[in-house]
């Protein structure tokens, strides 16, 4: 997307996940070939939001979708809940999905971006239902599309340090730049793409063969996951360039871990706390709980941090 301008780039990512809203309604989720996938990442996002949402709090949901972390949430007894996405069409299906389950928690949505707009600027039609001081932000699989530009990731952290707390907490889940790394270096000698039957990653101007590049920003790839993301392009987030920046905005890192590392450190505890259907979701053939073969290979891809707000 280098060249285009921020309201180009924006309507690229929106027409992608409109059109994946729109492909959702239309497919079954049991019948997905990621079901299992997803199921993890839920359980993942399941331990971040107990282990670093605030009970009774207020959460700022940025790249919200179609809300489907809303019951995470709840299961933390969230009192208020802003949801913001760039698409439309999930901002509705999150609302639908809101009324329909009947959630304890008060909500708002909004349509906007988040990653240039300041969020007072995107909720001024609530300013009279809303604190605008959240006790969380959670953004989940998607503040990587901010490292398209330094510019671009400095106004979102911005946005997300103004809008905490002292002592609130940023969480998210991102792709691992170190997995990328990793991957690059395996790479045959031209080639620009790995994955499996699942997911698919590709970089369309050649990537440096030691995976360090010499620029953190705009590092551009193609990401492909069967049944929910159709070539997207998406960025490398360098992990290392993140905690930097957070730091600028007062924002301490806390938690990083590969989502691998993380549920079989987390699963003990968590473990009872989880739906049941989610947990049997996720139960092998041999009795243990977790995914395995082009599964595996495709949650490797990600990471979950926790940045704490320690001053103004």
């Amino acid at each position: 997307m280098v060249g285009l301008t921020q309201e180009q780039k924006d309507e690229i990512i929106r027409n992608k996940y409109n059109q994946q809203a729109h492909f959702s309604r239309r497919h079954k989720r049991k019948e997905s070939k990621i079901y299992t996938l997803r199921s993890f990442n839920n359980c993942i996002k399941y331990i971040l939001v107990n282990k670093y949402g605030k009970p009774h709090g207020n959460v700022l949901d940025l790249g919200c979708g179609k809300g489907g972390d809303m019951a995470k949430w709840e299961s933390i007894g969230t009192e208020s809940y802003v949801g913001i996405d760039l698409s439309d069409q999930s901002i509705k299906e999150a609302i639908s999905r809101y009324r329909k389950s009947r959630y304890q928690f008060h909500a708002i949505f909004a349509t906007g971006d988040a990653f240039n707009v300041p969020i007072p600027k995107l909720l001024e039609n609530f300013k009279e239902e809303v604190n605008l001081e959240f006790d969380t932000v959670s953004m989940q699989f998607c503040l990587h599309y901010a490292f398209d530009s330094e510019e671009t990731i400095r106004h979102l952290l911005e946005n997300i340090s103004r809008s905490l707390k002292v002592g609130g907490m940023f969480i998210g889940t991102i792709p691992s730049s170190d997995f990328i790394n990793w991957k690059l270096k395996k790479l045959p000698p031209g080639e620009k793409k790995w994955g499996n039957s699942i997911y698919s990653v590709e970089f369309h101007k050649d990537p440096p063969r030691d995976g360090k590049f010499p620029d953190p920003f705009g590092n551009m790839y193609t990401y492909y996951l069967v049944d929910a993301v159709d070539n997207v392009p998406e960025f490398v987030v360098p992990f290392e360039k993140l905690r930097s920046l957070c730091e600028s905005y007062n924002l301490e890192l806390r938690y990083k871990k590969n989502f691998f590392e993380l549920f079989n450190k987390e699963i003990p505890t968590y473990f009872k706390k989880f739906p049941i259907p989610l947990i049997e979701s996720l139960r092998k053939p041999d009795g243990t709980y977790g995914v395995s073969g082009e599964d595996r290979d495709a949650c490797s891809f990600y990471l979950a941090f926790a940045f704490e707000k320690t001053g103004y």
